[in-house]
């Protein structure tokens, strides 16, 4: 072999002893650092091996911060001993975003080592600072990439004289599988540090749950909302507003952190008009923002705010009110911030929606009791367990109760034992119906009682004293019975000295005509005397008698008592009643008193040799008449006033028909009595039908 061969292969054996040495080398530190999970540690351990194994001075590792794109202080080793130095080390920021201006950083970010030595060091101003520090003429870095981005990178310090080509060889080397191991570490380090922020944020969560359940003063809710978003955010100031959503207006109802008083921020936010806030409230969609000097619609309430959070809370997918967080620093905030009071403002939506209920409820009450304080109704609530709920405070004079007791919990049976109460409310609870009824009172007071059952709550009774419409409707009735008597007896007078003259004497053909006019107005003044007095009577109260009667045969006789009448006029009057019509439920008498009113009023208002027809048919648990005439007919505005007393329908044709415009309005009442309905269809020249419906007596 000659002795160049020997030498080529003394360097080739140099060379591969070179490369097993790197291989062993790599593998000593991958298999070290390959076990470290833990990115604080791997960060340590990192730059201790790489110095273990290497000629360099000092070894520092910068860390890529990707949300700010700056490179930070991240580990060094040895350890640097002034205070003042490793405080500079701490607030390093190298920024990557001018990395076109800078090579250094342009280099790094395209994964190539960069080496400066000597005077060259000076000119480039992160690499300048960090000499500084180190006091260094000689730094090598090394970009540590994981899938073509900068996660770190490491700088080293060579001393007096540049490194060597084996360390940087090792270091090219190693670097892929460094900046695996890191990016894993951090990974780890990042789903460790999520799980136990997931887990701060449950148990923070689940207390202020406790908090709000504890309370429902709406004050207390917006203090302790706001407490919570600035502790776990780190904001320095805070707000609450309440979102109108129909006016789209903001109301503030709590604040923290500013300087400035409650009216002095209210008078800036009135002049500014739309800011951030109300973006949040109209979209229902929270937002941050970095920068507040960037934001158009702003409002600076303080000249140290940098970045601002704003998000909604929201009750049944509408915005009800809106958080606002502001900080200090620029892009204070981050994503688990929002996440953090998005779930706050859920929570702080019930509670807001519970303390507003709770409120309003409180405000009802309040009113509720100043109302009941001022009526001299009674109103008597019974639950559903037969107790009393609420009393007003009239019962305790009406009842002579004991105003001393607290009645409130007490069993109504008890309260009530032995008074005309009891036998009402237990006639509810058992029909399960609303009642009606007066009860008279030994203190010869009587009530208009009103007893209704209401799901959910009980019973409610509510009593209206009556006893002066009592006694008014007594005098009334005896006013009216005197009268009438008093006018009955003259009337009977003139009428026995008209009829009188006539058989005593012959008259002459006028002296007639003038004594017929006189029957014909004492006529008119009985009937128009007895529709008082019917009236009068149904009016204060009439108690039916009810029974099955075919209606039939009612209808028949009431015919036959106006047929004479109808011949007169050669009118026809036409019933179509079948036999299979079930009778209906009432009182003979009355029946017969409304249809004789109706088929003699449908008579007179018909000319001679028109028709009268009555017909009948049912309708479930009624039966319903209808008496058709083919008469004047009635106006629409007569037929809103036709069932009022006294009311007379004044046309040219209805000028000489008699009547007192009492019959319908006694018609109307009585079928009322009945509990029946009465109805009219009328057009003027084609005659009038009035349709009653009154209960099936099988009903």
């Amino acid at each position: 072999m000659s002795e160049i061969e020997q030498t080529i292969d003394q360097a080739e054996a140099l060379r591969l002893h070179a490369e097993l040495n790197r291989l062993q080398t790599s593998q000593a530190i991958i298999q070290r650092l390959g076990q470290i999970l833990d990115s604080k540690l791997i960060t340590r351990d990192l730059v201790n091996a790489v110095l273990e194994h290497t000629r360099y001075r000092r070894a520092l590792l910068l860390l890529m911060d990707e949300r700010d794109a700056a490179l930070s202080f991240g580990a060094i080793a040895p350890p640097v001993t002034s205070s003042e130095w490793m405080t500079a080390l701490n607030d390093l920021f190298i920024s990557t975003y001018n990395a076109e201006h800078d090579p250094m950083i342009r280099s790094w970010l395209q994964g190539q080592p960069v080496s400066i030595v000597g005077d060259h060091i000076r000119q480039t101003s992160p690499m300048r600072w960090l000499a500084h520090i180190l006091h260094t003429d000689h730094l090598y870095s090394v970009p540590l990439m994981q899938q073509g981005r900068v996660i770190g990178v490491l700088v080293l310090d060579a001393g007096d004289e540049a490194g060597s080509a084996e360390d940087e060889a090792l270091l090219a080397a190693l670097a892929p599988s460094l900046a695996m191991m890191l990016f894993n570490a951090r990974i780890h380090s990042k789903t460790v540090d999520d799980l136990a922020a997931k887990m701060r944020q449950l148990y923070i969560l689940r207390q202020i749950d406790r908090e709000l359940n504890d309370t429902i003063d709406l004050q207390h809710v917006f203090a302790m909302t706001l407490d919570w978003a600035l502790r776990f955010t780190n904001g320095q100031a805070a707000s609450l507003a309440l979102f109108d959503e129909k006016s789209g207006d903001l109301r503030y109802v709590a604040e923290v952190g500013y300087s400035q008083t409650k009216e002095h921020l209210a008078a800036l936010r009135g002049e500014h008009g739309l800011s951030p806030a109300h973006r949040t409230a109209r979209a229902g969609r929270a937002e941050i923002i970095p920068d507040v000097s960037m934001d158009k619609d702003y409002l600076r309430l303080s000249n140290t705010v940098r970045s601002q959070l704003c998000a909604p809370i929201m009750r049944e997918d509408r915005v009800i009110a809106v958080i606002t967080v502001e900080s200090k620093k620029l892009n204070a905030f981050a994503e688990e911030h929002l996440d953090f009071v998005e779930k706050l403002g859920a929570r702080a939506g019930v509670a807001i929606d519970n303390g507003r209920l709770f409120a309003e409820s409180v405000r009802e009450r309040e009113k509720l009791a100043r109302i009941l304080n001022n009526t001299a109704d009674v109103v008597i609530v019974v639950d559903m367990e037969g107790r009393l709920e609420l009393l007003s405070p009239s019962i305790i004079g009406v009842m002579r109760l004991d105003p001393e007791e607290n009645y409130i919990g007490q069993r109504y049976v008890d309260v009530f034992e032995n008074t005309p109460l009891l036998d009402s409310f237990r006639q509810v609870v058992a029909s399960e119906q609303a009642t009606v009824a007066e009860i008279h009172l030994p203190n010869n007071r009587t009530f208009y009682a009103n007893l209704a059952p209401y799901s959910g709550i009980g019973w409610i009774i509510v009593m209206h004293d009556i006893t002066p419409l009592k006694e008014t409707e007594r005098l009334k009735s005896e006013l009216v019975a005197t009268v009438s008597h008093d006018l009955k007896q003259p009337l009977s007078v003139m009428q026995g000295y008209t009829e009188l003259l006539q058989m005593v004497q012959d008259l002459d053909p006028q002296v007639s005509k003038y004594i017929h006019m006189i029957q014909r107005s004492v006529t008119n003044m009985r009937a128009l005397i007895d529709d008082v007095l019917d009236l009068a009577r149904i009016e204060a109260g009439i108690q039916l008698n009810p029974k099955s009667i075919p209606i039939q045969t009612v209808i028949a006789d009431c015919v036959e008592a106006v047929k004479p009448a109808a011949d007169a006029k050669a009118m026809q009057i036409a019933t179509d009643l079948p036999d299979s019509l079930p009778p209906v439920l009432g009182e003979r008498g009355y029946l017969s008193q409304i249809f004789l009113n109706l088929i003699s009023n449908a008579v007179k208002y018909t000319p001679a040799r028109g028709s009268v027809r009555i017909w009948a048919e049912r309708h479930g648990s009624t039966l319903r008449i209808a008496v058709q005439d083919t008469g004047v007919g009635i106006s629409p505005e007569d037929q809103a006033h036709i069932f009022e007393r006294f009311y007379r329908v004044r046309r040219p044709e209805t000028d000489n028909v008699d009547g007192t415009g009492l019959g319908l309005a006694i018609v109307k009442r009585l079928i009322e009595v009945h509990n029946g309905q009465i109805g009219l269809v009328s057009r003027l020249g084609e005659g009038s039908t009035f349709y009653i419906t009154l209960p099936i007596a099988s009903a």
